[in-house]
């Protein structure tokens, strides 16, 4: 177990090197190049005179491999990820203010799903060809198929400027448990993150249930005169869970990429709102520290996954004998 988590800790440190620098050549592809901040930020005052000074201060002066030598080391060693062009912080003030609202949102949301995905997933499969389930199919394909920021409109609409009047915008604090002391204004991002990731694992929690419902064993338990709900419970959904751990760790990215369209649509300031003004103000540190923040979180849930789905089912063992 311990040679496994280090070779995947290596192998995940390897991935985020090659995430750092596509994000970090980016700006290259820009019209102005790596100084299309400078023209961002200084607007109308961008002469070519401060347009170079400002990138003489900034490093910009010094080939690409020294740049993003230098990004490594200021990263991993000092672990300083710069500071923001555009906002008179550094860039962890940034994420530590702004990351606990987001995570806030998609934790929510994520809890929701696990408690509505899971069980709907699996009265589909136990109760399959059915009025219900025809039903359930239907309104995950729409809501599968249906484009987040659509889902955010309609919702706004329907609940906002109808009964029941729900706020359309959270509250403005950016305090992490403004959740709590809100609640209400939170209802309509939260429950439209939560529609688009329960569309996707209802759909792959019927699926697996029904994979699991033809093998051998299961006609074994019910021979053995176990009854449905026993099969259903004990044999099958232990079964089926294996595969939902892994896909619960590979939803995070998904989490926070909903997270980013729901916070801009409901004017939500967390992490993926200002991940939008920095795309916008072309703040390249900012762009960076985010983009590591998520990469490294999309690893971490992964390396999670795989191990606590060799506890979830002691059949699966992520080492073999000879390795």
């Amino acid at each position: 177990m311990l040679q496994y988590i280090i070779r995947r800790l290596f192998q995940s440190f390897v991935v985020l090197l090659i995430v750092m620098f596509f994000t970090f050549s980016l700006p290259y592809f820009q019209q102005e190049g790596i100084l299309a901040p400078a023209y961002a930020i200084l607007g109308t005052n961008a002469t070519k005179a401060r347009v170079a000074y400002w990138g003489a201060q900034h490093g910009m002066n010094h080939p690409f491999f020294v740049r993003f030598w230098n990004y490594i080391l200021q990263t991993f060693v000092h672990f300083n990820l710069g500071t923001s062009y555009k906002q008179n912080m550094t860039v962890w003030q940034i994420i530590s203010l702004y990351v606990p609202r987001t995570v806030w949102l998609a934790g929510a949301a994520l809890l929701l799903t696990i408690l509505i995905a899971i069980p709907l997933g699996m009265y589909q499969a136990a109760r399959r060809n059915t009025i219900v389930d025809y039903a359930a199919t239907g309104s995950a394909f729409v809501l599968y198929a249906m484009p987040s920021f659509l889902l955010c409109l309609l919702m706004m609409d329907a609940f906002g400027f109808h009964w029941p009047h729900l706020p359309i915008s959270p509250p403005t604090s950016v305090a992490p448990w403004a959740m709590f002391t809100d609640p209400k204004g939170f209802i309509l991002p939260v429950a439209s993150l939560t529609l688009l990731s329960v569309a996707g694992l209802s759909r792959f929690m019927r699926g697996t249930v029904l994979e699991v419902l033809v093998q051998d064993y299961i006609r074994t338990a019910k021979a053995k005169g176990c009854s449905n709900r026993r099969v259903l419970m004990r044999h099958a959904f232990r079964n089926a869970l294996g595969p939902i751990v892994t896909i619960l760790g590979l939803s995070i990215p998904a989490l926070f990429g909903g997270a980013l369209i729901i916070e801009s649509v409901f004017n939500y300031e967390g992490l993926g709102m200002q991940t939008v003004n920095a795309a916008v103000n072309v703040d390249v540190p900012t762009v960076l520290g985010i983009t590591m923040l998520v990469t490294i979180m999309t690893l971490l849930g992964n390396l999670i996954a795989d191990v606590v789905l060799g506890l979830v089912n002691p059949r699966i063992r992520i080492e073999g004998k000879n390795s």
